[in-house]
C-alpha cells in the first residue's frame, strides 16, 4: 500500500532546496538548484524571477520522481520563501516586467527617507519600520523611475507582489499572498490582517495589483506534477518555517536562524507586540487562530563571509570561517553590506574596520567579521528585553552559518546558554509540519530535539570591553545614537 508523502520547496536567497518527508516527517530524499543574485549599480540586488520558478518546478518534480520510487503518495506541498523580494509581472501571460527586488535591495532607502514623517504611523499600522528594503517603497521607487511600469499599473496589467506570489501563481494560477510574507509590504494592517487604505495611498498603490491576503495555511491551489494535480496546502515565509521547525511553539519561545542573513525571533503567542526597530510579524496562521512573532534581521552572514573573501582574496574553498575564528582580536568591523537592519536600519554603505589594517593576520580580520554578527544579535535581544520586556533565555539555533565559535561568542555576549537542534533544515520541516497538519491532521506540537549546548565561558570584563568597542565604532559612523 502506498504511504503519504509531503513535498516542502525552501526558497533561499542562493538556492531553491527541494525535500521529501514522510508522514514520520522524516526525510527521504532532497534536491538542490542554486541560482544568480546580480549587483548592478551600488544598492541594488536583483534576481531572475523566472529562473527561480523554474528552479521551483524542477524540485517538485524531481521529489514526485522519488516520491515514485519510495512507493510514497504525495499528499500535499508546502513552500517557503524568501519574504522582501517583490517584482512586478504581467497578467496576461505571468512574465515578470522587471528583475525582483530581491531583500537584500536598498534602491528605495532614499525615498524612504524622504517620507519619514510618516515613519510612526506606518510602523504602528504594519508593526514593521519604514525602509527601503520592503515591498511599498520598492513600489513607489519602480513607478516613479519607470513610467512603463506606472502605465501597466494603471491599466490593470500588471501584478505586484513577493516572490512567493508570483511563483504559487503561475505554479496554480491563483494570485494569493500569506500572511506571514505580506507583513512586508508594507502595507498590510497587523491589527486587521488586510491591506490598508492609508499605507495603499502613502505608497500610491493600485489594490487590484496586489493578492488577495490568505493564512498561512490555505488551499492555495493545485500544482500539476508528474501527470497529478497536487494540492498547496502552506506557503510562510522561512524564517517563520525556521522557528516552526525547532519546536518553538509556546509563548516566549526564542529562536535563531543563521544562513546567508539571519534573524532573531520571538514566538508571541496570539497577541502582536509592536517595537520600533524590531519587526511583528504573522508566525504562523490558520483559518481558526493567528499567531505572531516579533523578529530582529540580520542582513549579513552568509553574504559577509563571501564580502570576506574577496577583500582578503581567499579562495571561497578555502575560506573556512569558522576553522579561522580561533585567533582573538581588538578589531572591530562594521558590515555595511546590504546595509544593517535591527536594530538600527540603515542604507548600505562600505563596510568600516577599526584596529585592522593591511597587516593584520587575515584570521583576526575573519573574526572581527564573525563578531559583528553578534554584536548585532546582542543589540536585538537588548531591545528586545529594554522595550519588550522579554528575556532572550532558552534560545535554540539552527542554519547552515550557525557554527561553533559564532554561536560561542553570542552565548558568551548574551551570558545564557545556547542550544542547536538535532538534524539540519530547520525551514523545511517546520513547513512539513504545518503541510503535514493541513492535510494528514497530525499535531502542532511536534518537539524537536537538541543538539550542542553552548555555556558562556567569557568573563564579564571581557564582555564588556568588547560591546563598549562595537558600540564606540557604531558610534562613530553615526549609527548608534547616545
Amino acid at each position: 500500500m502506498s504511504r503519504p508523502g509531503i513535498i516542502v520547496v525552501d526558497h533561499g536567497t542562493s538556492a531553491t532546496k527541494g525535500f521529501l518527508f514522510d508522514k514520520r516527517l522524516e526525510i527521504v530524499a532532497t534536491e538542490k538548484i542554486r541560482h544568480t543574485v546580480d549587483r548592478p549599480k551600488p544598492g541594488w540586488v536583483e534576481c531572475d524571477a523566472t529562473e527561480i520558478l523554474t528552479a521551483c518546478e524542477t524540485v517538485i518534480d524531481k521529489m514526485v520522481e522519488e516520491a515514485h520510487t519510495q512507493s510514497l503518495t504525495i499528499a500535499t506541498i508546502g513552500m517557503a520563501f524568501q519574504r522582501s523580494t517583490f517584482l512586478f509581472w504581467r497578467k496576461a501571460d505571468g512574465e515578470p516586467a522587471a528583475p525582483a527586488m530581491s531583500w537584500q535591495d536598498s534602491r528605495a532607502d532614499g525615498l524612504a527617507k524622504g517620507i519619514s514623517e510618516h515613519s510612526g504611523f506606518v510602523q504602528q499600522k504594519t508593526g514593521i519600520p519604514l525602509t527601503g528594503h520592503f515591498g511599498g517603497p520598492k513600489y513607489l521607487h519602480t513607478i516613479t523611475n519607470h513610467s512603463n511600469i506606472k502605465d501597466g499599473v494603471e491599466k490593470g496589467d500588471l501584478f505586484f507582489g513577493p516572490l512567493s506570489s508570483f511563483v504559487t501563481h503561475r505554479l496554480t494560477g491563483n494570485h494569493l499572498i500569506d500572511q506571514s510574507i505580506a507583513g512586508r509590504s508594507l502595507l498590510m494592517d497587523i491589527a486587521t490582517l488586510q491591506w490598508e487604505d492609508d499605507l495603499l495611498k502613502l505608497f500610491q498603490v493600485r489594490e487590484r495589483a496586489l493578492p488577495q491576503i490568505v493564512p498561512t495555511s490555505y488551499s492555495f491551489g493545485t500544482v500539476k506534477a508528474g501527470g497529478k494535480a497536487i494540492p498547496l496546502l502552506c506557503v510562510i515565509g522561512d524564517q517563520q518555517a525556521s522557528l516552526i521547525g525547532q519546536g518553538r511553539w509556546r509563548k516566549g519561545d526564542v529562536s535563531m536562524n543563521f544562513g546567508t542573513s539571519g534573524s532573531v525571533l520571538v514566538n508571541c503567542g496570539q497577541s502582536s507586540i509592536v517595537v520600533p526597530s524590531l519587526l511583528t510579524n504573522v508566525l504562523y496562521s490558520t483559518a481558526e487562530a493567528t499567531h505572531f512573532l516579533l523578529e530582529g534581521t540580520i542582513n549579513s552572514i552568509g553574504s559577509l563571509f563571501k564580502w570576506v573573501e574577496g577583500r582578503l582574496e581567499i579562495p571561497h574553498e578555502e575560506i573556512m570561517w569558522d576553522k579561522r575564528c580561533e585567533l582573538e582580536t581588538e578589531g572591530v568591523l562594521v558590515p555595511g553590506l546590504n546595509g544593517i537592519s535591527a536594530p538600527y536600519w540603515t542604507g548600505e554603505f562600505e563596510t568600516e574596520v577599526f584596529g585592522l589594517n593591511n597587516d593584520t593576520e587575515p584570521n583576526q580580520f575573519i573574526r572581527a567579521a564573525m563578531e559583528s554578527i553578534g554584536f548585532l544579535v546582542h543589540d536585538i535581544c537588548h531591545v528586545m528585553k529594554e522595550e519588550a520586556g522579554i528575556e532572550t533565555g532558552d534560545i535554540v539555533a539552527s542554519g547552515g552559518s550557525s557554527r561553533t565559535p559564532l554561536l560561542q561568542f553570542i552565548s558568551d555576549l548574551l551570558d545564557t546558554d545556547l542550544h542547536t537542534t538535532q538534524g539540519k533544515d530547520m525551514t523545511a520541516l517546520g513547513v512539513a509540519r504545518l503541510a503535514a497538519h493541513s492535510a494528514l491532521g497530525q499535531p502542532l506540537d511536534a518537539v524537536t530535539s537538541r543538539d550542542k549546548v553552548f555555556h558562556p565561558i567569557m568573563p564579564a570584563s571581557a564582555r564588556e570591553k568588547k560591546i563598549s568597542a562595537w558600540h564606540n565604532a557604531v558610534r562613530k559612523l553615526s549609527i548608534l545614537k547616545d
